[in-house]
This record gives structure tokens, sequence and C-alpha cells, in this order.
């Protein structure tokens, strides 16, 4: 190994943990993994049977780029898999509006074509013509991008972790992270939730909505958001050709979803909204009333599931952030301490790239995209500037 290189001890080993211990492996430091379930962790955000790959964030142009290079990486990691897990089916967003207005849809319309994409406009009469499970009235205006899709994300955090296993990164399974061993300035190491004691040279904190309650950091909170997996009659009429991954209005309703699972047969419904704060060991059940909310849009927008049987329900819980962006930075006040969490319900599709911006966080490394993932020193007011998701319903 070289001089430089450290221990780094990663407590979670979700999407930021597992990609960060690859990468800081990869550049010659000794790891140590710890997460206190079995992967993929079933509380985890990470975990459950999909995950959204877009490029689409409005007018945002920084996440845009991202999603592109991000897309490239999921694209070089199908080739090194024997069975590819990411899968290009493309994204059709839909709008309560004209593209042609402002909001959601119609600022990534035109973000999309400012950088050279094609994406493909959809009158309603489309929309009927090629994706046939619509209700057309029910939206003025939208677009199919070819460029995007989803991933089989619990599978792709246990192939990473196999991965990790082969690098040489020790996993200690069954053990979390109960506080970290420091002094007044300096982190030496953690305590784990066995009463263990291991020392390193820098800790990265990646638990996912645990990590604000673990470092006491009032600018990272836990919000549930209900996820169904429903089971169709007509199974064809969602297959990924006619019906690819969604995104509803989403901006007003927060409803996005997936195609047919090749292998688990369900459609996979989701609401990206503010959900409800929560402390991070709920039980991960959906709340009184988010069944009958998913059952009005499906009457509204998707006749054909409406009355589809529930194979599973959970809710899925957010590291929020007040701005909606990660937070993946050094440690101000305590030396050897770097925090990778705040995925605010949009981290997973940039997995490719979320390793190098934690080993560069924790070996001090200027990067561009790490401005806007900086530490924030408290709370703010909510301003989530991720366009796509909905700010009017919980």
């Amino acid at each position: 190994m070289p001089a430089a290189s450290q221990h780094v001890l990663i407590a979670g080993a979700g999407i930021f943990g597992v990609t960060a211990a690859l990468e800081l492996r990869r550049r010659g430091h000794r790891v140590t993994l710890l997460d206190p379930e079995p992967p993929p962790a079933p509380r985890a955000a990470s975990t459950d049977v999909s995950k959204v790959v877009r490029r689409e964030y409005g007018s945002d142009g920084e996440y845009l780029r991202l999603g592109g290079e991000a897309i490239a990486g999921w694209r070089r990691w199908n080739a090194q898999w024997r069975q590819p897990l990411y899968h290009q089916d493309g994204v059709l967003l839909l709008a309560g509006r004209s593209l042609d207005e402002e909001g959601y849809e119609g600022n990534s319309w035109r973000a999309l074509l400012a950088a050279g994409c094609r994406p493909e406009r959809l009158a309603p009469r489309q929309l009927a013509g090629r994706f046939p499970a619509w209700r057309p009235e029910r939206y003025r205006d939208g677009f199919f991008h070819a460029e995007g899709g989803w991933v089989e994300s619990g599978r792709v955090v246990a192939r990473l972790l196999g991965r990790a296993r082969d690098a040489g990164v020790t996993r200690l399974g069954g053990e979390g992270m109960a506080a970290l061993l420091a002094g007044d300035r300096a982190v030496a190491g953690v305590r784990t939730t066995s009463g263990r004691e291991i020392a390193a040279d820098h800790v990265v904190v990646a638990a996912g909505a645990w990590t604000g309650r673990l470092l006491g950091l009032d600018g990272l909170w836990a919000t549930a958001h209900p996820v169904f997996h429903l089971r169709p009659a007509r199974p064809q009429l969602f297959a990924a050709e006619r019906f690819p991954v969604f995104l509803a209005d989403v901006a007003a309703t927060g409803w996005y979803g997936f195609p047919l699972h090749p292998r688990e047969g369900i459609v996979k419904v989701a609401r990206h909204a503010l959900g409800r704060r929560v402390d991070p060991d709920v039980p991960r059940t959906v709340a009184p009333g988010d069944e009958e909310a998913l059952r009005a849009f499906l009457r509204q927008s998707l006749p054909a599931l409406a009355d589809a049987p529930l194979a599973g329900s959970r809710s899925c819980l957010y590291c929020d952030t007040a701005d909606g962006h990660f937070w993946i930075d050094r440690d101000p006040e305590r030396e050897g301490l770097t925090v990778a969490s705040g995925g605010s319900g949009h981290a997973f599709k940039f997995a490719p790239l979320l390793g190098g911006w934690i080993a560069d966080a924790v070996e001090g490394v200027a990067a561009p995209a790490l401005g806007r993932f900086r530490w924030r020193r408290a709370a703010g007011p909510w301003a989530g500037e991720e366009e796509a998701r909905a700010q009017g319903v919980e």
C-alpha cells in the first residue's frame, strides 16, 4: 500500500457506503465496512427491487450533466457484469400543463434539448397509441426520453458488496456504529452496537436515515414515503416497451413507477413527495391513507391497475436535507470524520459517481461536485431544490 494509505472505517453498507468502500480500496486504503443488517439491508433506502435512472432535473443543468456521467457508469458496470442490472428502457414524463410553460416537465424538456439530447414529445393522442395503459385525457403534454431507465437496486448493492469483498474490504456484518471514539476535535474510530471499539484513521458515516441521529446533526432527518408492488391482471400491458419508467405530473402528485419487473412480475409505484418526518427505527409500513391515495391516482391515470392486488408495500425512508442535495463532506470541527448521506430520495442513480465523490472528501481532494454537497452547519427551513419532488403533498 502507498505510504499515504489510511485505515478507513465506513459505517453503513448501503449505496453510499459500498461505493465509497470500493473506491477507497482502489486508491490503496485499508477499508472496514460496518452494517448491522444483512445486505441489502431490509430497512435501508438502497433496498427494494428498483430505482429510477434519469437525467431529467428540471432547469438544473448540473444534475443533468452528472446524470449523463452516471448513465455512462451504469453502462460500464453492465459490461463488466455477467447479468446486466441497469435496464435502459427509457423514461416517460407526463405533464398536467404544456411543456411550453414553466414547470418541472417543461424545464426538463428545454434543458435536455439545450444539452443536445433528443427526447420525443408526445401529445395525448400519441400517448394513447404508444403507451396504451395510460388514460391520455388526464395529461396535457409529455415526452419520452430513451436515455434512462431503472436499476435492480437490491441486487446492485449485493453485487457491489461482492466486489468489495473480492477487492479486500473487510466487512463486519451484524454490527453497526453506536458512537464515535473521539476526543475534543479528532475521531479515532467507533464503538459498535456490540460494544466493541474499533480504531481507524478516518471514519465515514454513511448510515442513511440514522446519520443525523448518530452524529447529532439537525440538518439530516428521516422521512417516510410509500412504495407499492402491484400484480396486474394484464401483465403484457405493462411490459417495458409499452410501459417505461414514468413520472406522472410528479412535481404536483409525487407519483412515479416502473415497468413490469422481469423476474418479480410486479409493477412498482411510489411517491416522491415531502413525506412524513419519522424516527428511523419506525416500522416500514405505509401510513393510513397511502393506499387510498394510490388507488385514486390509478383510477385517474392507469385504470388497468386500479384494482390490481398488492404484492407488497413498504415505507422507504429518505435521509433528507433542507435543500434536497446530498451531504458529502469532512466535518469542519472533528478531524478524521466524513459524512456521506442526505440522499433525499434521488441518490441511487448516481451510484457510479458516489464512491469517487466520497473518496475525494476523505482525501481532501477538491472536486467540483462537492461544492454542492458541502457541510451545512444547521438545518434551515425546507427549501428543496430538486424540482421533481412534490412539495404540496405529504
